[in-house]
């Protein structure tokens, strides 16, 4: 039971981490942070969009999964 405990903090901090530098992106129009699947162009649509928020999400999460089991195992 801890493990999925510990499972299910680390992804939803994925998921606040991604969506908070998502949305900064987007706010702050930083094309760094934004992820965008397409858009559509004169010339058709481009696919692709910056990973970067994703890299910090799974980085994130990684320490806080890690720190909540430290915690609740000691």
């Amino acid at each position: 039971m801890m493990v999925a405990k510990t499972v299910l903090v680390a992804l939803l901090t994925f998921f606040l981490v991604c969506g908070f530098f998502i949305g900064i992106g987007y706010m702050f129009e930083i094309q760094s942070l934004m992820f965008s699947f397409y858009e559509e162009t004169p010339t058709g649509f481009t696919a692709g969009g910056s990973v970067l928020s994703f890299i910090l999400g799974l980085i994130c999460s990684f320490f806080v999964g890690n720190f909540y089991h430290k915690k609740m195992t000691h």
